[in-house]
């Protein structure tokens, strides 16, 4: 059951490669490493992002690793898939991932009439490789392990390595910084560095309508901020109670250095440790001290302008000490990463940045007047430069020595600083750009990134309502719908599951096969086949006796060879016979043409057809005049390579399709014959057992133990009762498809079935959303 396919992909040197109407686009090549380039639009592209497969054979199904490449690309711009091209990633405006556990590629097409969204939706369906393991991706994909060059930041672990330049002219890599990745490389206004207040919630910033912040006092801000609003720098120091960490000391400076507040607070619970090392706070400092957190909280607020922009480092803990909510923030331990994500000691960006000397060892603690002003300096210097010069300082290569020449001494030697981290997880990496993440699911405790959010929903339902409430502050998320798995548990047991598999194979055979007859009494069976391979490939060919006269039983290869045998060749008469050509009469084909029909609408075979009885001269010459091609298929033997006179055409619109449909009866004479594609290309990779599963006997097929034993498998779960669940779980996925953002990037998967004696194959579904998907 040969099949090679070559939509959207390349295609060998042998096939036609002259017939297109259009030329599509090369990726350009890099003049040293020959490998593709990633050619990336600037973010006001509005170029839909586009997804097209590109393996030499699309009938191998994908595995969980080339999964993973397409989300790591798509999410974070790393290495383009071998197996497919993506264009206008940098457009891409989310990722989201959906797991429809239990399911596999035997569901989808055994409930293929109801599973209206998922065809309506998703245009490139592949076969799925499932790994070991219940859930396939949910820790896979959070927990891949990026690799981080000291100059170009997260790169595949086991990509070719990039060879070092000076820093300054690697203008290319240096957009994987997580500052450029975030702000760019213009210079912008300060409230281009805002806080977002998604990035608030993020890092636990107090908000206003949280419930754990009821207590706290909200300044008297308003949305009134622009470029020219006041900065001012904000320090707290703490000290441990009986509640925690309690305000000790505040220091407020405005955007001239002035220190406008710097109050000692006395907590309100019993003092467990004054944290004299860092905070300067001792006994007697507080002992006077009559000042409390209410006292500080109103001077605050009246010094602070409606439209005031605070600034501190880590300033979260600030705010939470304070009891204090206020929404214009900038974070200089955000403004300032390391090409890893992680953040810079204050003290460090001072004496580098700044030339400044803070928390010095002689000193006894923090100064927070200091702190709060090095912070401001640091935000005021950041706004004027812009982000790509305080890139080129290289602030990873000086800490690097900065570590080195302050390590702490042990026995008398310098110990060296720890070594930067050679690897980050994608969870992570994907917080180090900005880009948060979300896992929902009926269960949490999946091995997921710290630095995703992680939902636990107790319904599907409820699952999609978390999914529309976090979207639109959120890029990446991975969601799981499981009442499929939950209310079919005893699927699982292998023979069940298996008795499935058989009696959808054996569907697909019944509808590749047709009846012919009665036939002439000298008629051979080289003779029937050589009439009925015109309309495709035929699997195999058997003539009976069971009847008073002699019939034939003809298996097709494909959906299209029994479709075109039963409308061309009805009626047609053999040396004096009126041959009638039939589909066999069986439960499973009593739906056949409203399911053919479907097949021919399906948006993954959009604008193709079917010819049969051609050769590629035929092509070039007969269906190039009826439009613009965009593909060919040419399926070739696979023991011999040699071309098996059928083909696939795409066509770039409908009227073409149309076109060649009417002229099929006049294409060469009459020997070519065209319908609507209808074969999904990548169902060869999984039905190849279906001639072997299945056979026959004396015209009967053996499928009277599959029939019987229907009867058990409706008391496990009925027919309706299962068509009813699928139509559910495809509307709710539909609904969570109509929740993303334009130009998103959808993943639907049905992992499938690992068994003990075989393994039973998922399905990959993507799509890219824009307005006309909707």
């Amino acid at each position: 059951m040969a099949f090679s396919h070559t939509f959207g992909h390349k295609r060998k040197r042998n096939d036609i490669s002259d017939i297109r109407g259009d030329v599509t686009k090369s990726r350009k090549l890099d003049e040293n490493t020959r490998e593709p380039e990633l050619n990336v639009q600037p973010r006001e592209s509005k170029g839909i992002p586009r997804l097209a497969l590109s393996c030499d054979d699309i009938q191998e199904p994908i595995t969980q690793k080339q999964l993973t490449e397409l989300v790591l690309f798509a999410s974070l711009g790393m290495k383009q898939p071998c197996w497919c091209h993506l264009d206008n990633q940098k457009n891409v405006s989310g990722v989201s991932v959906t797991v429809l556990e239990g399911l596999g590629q035997l569901h989808f097409y055994r409930y293929y009439l109801q599973f209206k969204n998922l065809r309506k939706r998703y245009r490139i369906r592949c076969s799925f490789l499932n790994s070991s393991g219940a859930s396939p991706v949910l820790s896979d994909i959070f927990n891949t392990e990026l690799g981080i060059s000291e100059s170009t930041g997260p790169i595949l672990v086991g990509s070719d390595p990039v060879s070092k330049n000076n820093f300054e002219h690697q203008e290319g890599n240096r957009n994987w910084h997580p500052i450029i990745h975030k702000y760019g490389t213009e210079t912008q206004g300060l409230t281009r560095y805002l806080l977002s207040t998604e990035e608030m919630g993020r890092i636990a910033f107090p908000l206003k309508g949280d419930p754990s912040c009821e207590s706290f006092l909200c300044t008297e801000s308003d949305e009134c901020v622009t470029d020219s609003s006041p900065l001012y720098g904000l320090d707290c120091e703490m000290c441990l109670t009986e509640r925690g960490n309690e305000l000790a000391r505040v220091s407020l400076v405005d955007s001239e250095g002035r220190c406008l507040l710097d109050e000692l607070v006395k907590p309100e619970s019993r003092i467990l440790d004054y944290c004299t090392r860092y905070s300067g706070i001792t006994k007697a400092l507080l002992r006077p001290v009559r000042t409390r957190l209410k006292d500080v909280q109103a001077k605050l607020k009246e010094v602070l302008p409606r439209d005031a922009v605070l600034v501190g480092h880590s300033l979260n803990n600030d705010l939470n000490a304070l009891n204090v909510i206020h929404p214009h923030v900038i974070d200089t331990s955000l403004l300032y990463r390391r090409e890893s994500g992680q953040r810079f000691k204050l003290k460090f960006l001072a004496e580098v940045v700044l030339n400044k000397k803070i928390q010095c060892a002689e000193k006894n603690g923090h100064n927070p007047t200091e702190d709060a002003l090095a912070a401001l300096q640091l935000a005021q210097y950041f706004i004027s430069r812009g982000p790509r010069k305080v890139v080129e300082l290289n602030l990873d290569g000086m800490w690097q020595e900065y570590s080195r020449v302050n390590a702490t001494p042990v026995n008398g030697s310098k110990r060296g600083p720890a070594p930067p981290p050679s690897k980050i997880r994608f969870g992570d990496a994907l917080q180090v750009t900005g880009r948060s993440a979300v896992y929902i699911a009926r269960a949490s405790g999946s091995d997921t990134s710290p630095a995703a959010k992680q939902l636990k929903c107790n319904s599907d339902q409820e699952v999609l309502s978390s999914f529309r409430r976090e979207i639109p502050s959120c890029f990446f998320t991975l969601v799981e719908f499981y009442s499929f798995a939950e209310k079919t548990r005893t699927l699982s047991d292998d023979n069940k599951y298996d008795h499935l598999y058989q009696k959808m194979l054996a569907r697909q055979r019944e509808m590749c096969t047709v009846y012919v007859g009665p036939l002439p009494k000298d008629c051979s069976e080289k003779s029937v086949r050589k009439l009925f391979r015109r309309c495709g490939p035929i699997h195999s060919l058997r003539l009976t006796n069971v009847t008073q006269r002699t019939h034939a039983v003809v298996v097709f290869e494909l959906l299209e060879g029994a479709f075109l045998a039963v409308n061309s060749l009805q009626d047609l008469m053999l040396d004096g016979c009126s041959v009638k050509v039939l589909r066999p009469v069986q439960e499973s084909t009593l739906d056949l043409e409203v399911f053919l029909g479907e097949l021919e609408r399906d948006l993954e075979k959009e604008n193709v057809i079917y010819v049969s009885g051609v050769s590629e001269k035929d092509l070039h010459q007969v269906f190039s005049q009826f439009g613009p091609i965009e593909r060919v298929v040419l399926p070739r033997k696979p023991t011999s390579g040699k071309f098996r006179k059928h083909a696939f055409i795409k066509y770039q619109n409908a009227e073409s399709v149309e076109a060649a449909l009417r002229s099929s009866a006049e294409c060469n004479g009459g020997k070519m014959r065209v319908c609507k594609a209808m074969t999904p290309p990548h169902l060869c990779s999984w039905t190849g057992q279906t001639y072997q599963s299945v056979e026959c006997d004396s015209g009967e097929c053996k499928s009277t133990e599959s029939e019987e034993r229907d009867c058990s498998d409706q008391q496990l779960c009925h027919e309706s009762e299962m068509k009813d669940l699928m139509r559910k779980l495809d509307s709710k996925v539909g609904k969570l498809f109509k929740a993303l953002p334009d130009k998103a990037l959808s993943i639907i998967l049905l992992p499938g079935q690992t068994r003990t004696s075989e393994h039973f194959p998922g399905l990959c579904l993507i799509g890219v959303k824009n307005g006309s998907s909707m």
